[in-house]
């Protein structure tokens, strides 16, 4: 069932165009920075002005770039479509006829999620790697706390950070996954996904309500850049791990609470 879901979503067109969008940021940014230099003054997203220094650095510049709005936004359409989209398709009916409970149902929908977000986060890492070896040095990589490491070890700790970051939308997934069984409108499920965690980033950079940040999904969404000092901090990754789990726990079971007990007329 997993395999014939993935090819299903794979084989879609939308599904192609949006992951060609994103593994070609890398490749823009990469041709922006080579003409016109890294960000200054603080002003442009992470690792953008250590870009020019090292190929490594484009990977993180590319994923801290599409964190924000564009990856939430390609999980949030996968995840949302996974219930909502059969729905209005009409299709959900005959896919409860097959003998599948609806429990294994919605967790190879969720499976099929996270395997996207595992997919676009590595695709795009690999993009940015590949377009930063075109435009920029690949010599010894200057970690964040000053150290030097070897080039080869510069891309393991990246694509390590790009794994924190597939680890950090699970929770898109999930909230996106549970939305999806409240409606049969998948536009409204992505919308309402991607409201939630914009809602969140706002909460995040609101001091007054900083007693709440550690509950916010995405309060840890920057803790990757730890992976790029020496010795690694391990304390809000860790944290970032607890609240994904939490998040994606929460959001499965008011799925499967809603998905077992729902009325499925078309």
């Amino acid at each position: 069932m997993l395999g014939s879901e993935l090819s299903l979503l794979f084989k879609r067109r939308r599904t192609k165009v949006l992951m060609a969008l994103l593994f070609l940021a890398p490749w823009l940014m990469g041709f922006v920075i080579f003409q016109f230099g890294g960000g200054r003054g603080g002003n442009g997203p992470s690792f953008v002005d250590l870009v020019t220094h090292n190929a490594v650095f484009l990977v993180l510049a590319s994923v801290s770039s599409l964190m924000p709005l564009l990856l939430p936004l390609a999980v949030s359409l996968v995840a949302a479509d996974s219930i909502a989209g059969e729905a209005s398709l009409g299709t959900l009916r005959y896919l409860l006829v097959a003998p599948v409970s609806r429990m294994r149902i919605l967790v190879g929908k969720l499976l099929v999620s996270l395997s996207f977000v595992v997919l676009i986060c590595l695709g795009v890492a690999a993009s940015a790697l590949v377009a930063g070896m075109v435009f920029f040095p690949t010599g010894r990589v200057v970690l964040l706390s000053g150290q030097t490491t070897s080039f080869l070890h510069g891309i393991a700790l990246a694509f390590v950070a790009t794994v924190l970051i597939a680890m950090s939308l699970v929770s898109v997934a999930g909230i996106g996954l549970a939305i999806s069984t409240f409606t049969d409108i998948p536009v409204g499920a992505t919308l309402g996904t991607l409201g939630i965690i914009i809602f969140s980033e706002i909460l995040s950079n609101i001091s007054q309500v900083r007693g709440i940040w550690p509950m916010l999904p995405t309060n840890y969404w920057l803790s990757y850049a730890d992976i790029f000092r020496f010795p690694i901090r391990l304390g809000a990754i860790g944290k970032d791990f607890v609240s994904q789990a939490v998040w994606l726990a929460f959001a499965f079971t008011l799925a499967s609470a809603r998905f077992i007990s729902k009325d499925v007329t078309s």
